[in-house]
């Protein structure tokens, strides 16, 4: 099963997935030439070549620096220990390749550099800040989120929203292209055509001056990609719509961003049993109009043969619209296929998940 693609030039592309899998493209899709590396299903990957990328699996971070044998980044240690998130990697050329690391999910982090292909790396921790997104836009990294200015005044500062570009991945600019819109949840989930700042709003701050679309509302995913003048997302289908001119961009935005899943922390084992989840996070704290506290919920599932949930129940839930928010994430989750005696099957599992709510003013 495969879980990501991603194109670094015109003809240049690969795909990962389960049992250590990457195929690679040189003829911009027409043929595709399959290469393992070792067992663990590879969760995040970034290649500019066959034989040099960086990518994740659950209990590693490895790079590959010219041969078909991955390497486990392994320095600074400490800091590998202290930032044991990896959610963004990205790799300019065979030399320059980052990671950024975090010590939670939802906490700040840096950008982990090698610029001689792995022979050494250099942590760089930007004070105050927080990294949202990080890719590779024409030559140069980008890195998007939020960092807080004028900590040194009273009442401690406030956040605002962070673009930066860099050519090593330690030495960063920011941009001098608006980015005021993404101040009401930050511009994330981006790739090269623009970043999300709601669920309605595109932004494009990467190339010259800024650019604005509205998205319809509707099925939008963390899984999206702009052709033309239309958006797609996928979810359990391909879902499409004709962006729009957006009007307003500095209006408080009435859809949020959509749920993006996280990767298990750096040393994690790999799932074992006949179902093993790939991704299978839920926000750390929703938003109801009615409940608030930590509440237990009883989810039963239904994993389909491709290792995506088909049904999913939630029960015990105390509002409406706390159910259909849970249930919603919840067949975003993806599994590796189950299978019994070498053959693909469907799994049924339930259990019961706590989850944090806080009541809407």
């Amino acid at each position: 099963m495969l879980f990501g693609i991603e194109f670094f030039s015109a003809k240049f592309g690969y795909t990962y997935g389960t049992g250590g899998t990457v195929l690679f493209t040189n003829d911009g899709g027409d043929t595709w030439e399959t290469h393992h590396f070792g067992s663990d299903t590879i969760l995040l990957a970034s290649f500019s070549d066959p034989t040099h990328g960086l990518f994740r699996t659950a209990p590693f971070l490895l790079y590959l620096d010219g041969s078909d044998s991955p390497h486990q980044v392994v320095q600074p240690a400490d800091t590998l220990q202290r930032f044991a998130f990896t959610p963004f990697l990205a790799a300019l050329s065979p030399e320059k390749m980052t990671a950024v690391l975090t010590e939670g999910p939802y906490s700040e982090g840096g950008f982990l550099a090698t610029a001689d292909g792995g022979k050494t790396w250099s942590f760089y921790d930007p004070p105050s800040t927080g990294i949202k997104d990080l890719l590779r836009v024409d030559g140069k990294y980008w890195a998007t989120g939020h960092e807080v200015v004028g900590k040194d005044k009273p009442g401690g500062g406030y956040g605002v929203p962070m673009a930066t570009y860099s050519d090593d991945g330690t030495h960063w600019t920011h941009t001098s292209n608006d980015i005021h819109p993404c101040h009401w949840q930050y511009c994330v989930i981006c790739n090269t055509q623009g970043c999300l700042a709601s669920g309605t709003l595109l932004v494009d701050f990467f190339h010259q001056a800024t650019t604005y679309a509205a998205i319809p509302e509707g099925a939008l995913t963390a899984k999206w990609a702009v052709a033309g003048q239309n958006i797609c997302t996928i979810n359990q289908s391909i879902n499409c719509a004709a962006l729009g001119r957006a009007s307003n961009v500095e209006a408080s935005p009435d859809v949020p961003l959509p749920h993006e899943q996280t990767l298990p922390r750096l040393g994690t084992k790999p799932p074992t049993g006949a179902l093993r989840c790939v991704s299978c996070s839920l926000e750390p704290v929703f938003i109801d109009d009615k409940v608030q506290g930590r509440i237990s919920v009883h989810i039963a599932l239904q994993v389909g043969q491709d290792g995506m949930v088909e049904m999913a129940n939630v029960e015990k839930s105390p509002s409406a619209s706390l159910t259909e928010k849970i249930h919603d994430q919840v067949m975003t989750w993806l599994f590796e296929p189950p299978t019994k005696d070498g053959q693909p099957i469907r799994i049924k599992t339930e259990s019961d998940i706590a989850v944090n709510v806080i009541r809407q003013k």
